[in-house]
């Protein structure tokens, strides 16, 4: 069975196009990062892709991979904490990336705990703004949200339709930040979101659960984009006890959502 095999339905009923990244955060023993900088280069389609090693943390070009040293994390004694950074991928290439590269990890003793994780990056295609409404309801659908993080900072869910639709550049910019295992911060740039939800205690050993969530990630904007706004709304409805009314509308862009006054409509 190849790598894209369990995740072959998935990939070829897409009907829009993906762009992905993700950041893979680990502990390693210093004397044996020479050595996996090797490895991990071997790696990489050398045609086209780079293993750029840092001592600190750089503004990525979104071109190569990087490596590099972190201060994050609460690494066990004689490690380092490290993080490998991808460059933007077409969705098709993550079964390989992830799968290789967790490989190599486990085969250098590299380690995790509940300090770090594992980061998607997905932004969509020639494709028209998404509501993030109706993007957040298909996520909390598929299941990608449920991560033990949330017993601590609330149901994300239950707490964004809380808040009325004049906070929208708030509930954005902070409420469904880091905290909440979902980023929105760069929403507005083609529907942009950093999922944050995967990591913890043995991540490293659990690649195939890492690709289920991603690729369940690409179903829930497959189903945002293509689900008939009725239909969504009615999904809001039976699921949560909402303050808000929830109104048809026509697609609009992330600005005016940001900018709504209006106190009780949530826009699906």
């Amino acid at each position: 069975m190849t790598q894209t095999q369990p995740f072959k339905k998935s990939i070829e009923d897409l009907s829009i196009g993906f762009l992905c990244g993700f950041e893979i955060e680990f502990f390693l023993n210093p004397n044996k990062l020479q050595d996996f900088q090797k490895d991990m280069a071997e790696i990489l389609p050398d045609y086209q892709m780079l293993l750029i090693y840092l001592n600190e943390v750089p503004k990525t070009n979104h071109r190569h991979f990087y490596l590099i040293k972190e201060v994050t994390g609460l690494p066990p004694e004689g490690m380092q904490s490290y993080e490998i950074v991808s460059p933007i991928l077409d969705y098709k290439s993550l079964p390989y990336f992830i799968n290789a590269i967790f490989i190599l990890l486990n085969e250098y003793g590299a380690k995790d705990n509940d300090s770090i994780g594992f980061h998607l990056h997905v932004s969509t295609q020639a494709s028209p703004k998404l509501s993030p409404i109706s993007l957040l309801f298909f996520l909390d659908q598929e299941g990608v949200l449920n991560s033990k993080e949330r017993q601590y900072t609330r149901d994300i869910i239950k707490q964004f339709f809380d808040y009325s639709a004049l906070d929208w550049q708030w509930i954005f910019e902070e409420v469904t930040r880091k905290c909440y295992n979902v980023n929105f911060l760069h929403y507005d740039q083609d529907n942009h979101i950093e999922l944050r939800s995967m990591g913890g205690l043995g991540y490293l050993n659990k690649q195939n659960d890492i690709l289920t969530n991603c690729f369940k990630c690409l179903l829930a904007y497959e189903k945002a984009l293509n689900t008939p706004v009725k239909s969504i709304s009615q999904g809001i409805l039976e699921n949560y006890s909402l303050k808000q009314h929830v109104l048809q509308t026509k697609r609009v862009s992330y600005q005016t959502l940001k900018e709504s006054d209006q106190n009780h409509i949530w826009f699906v």
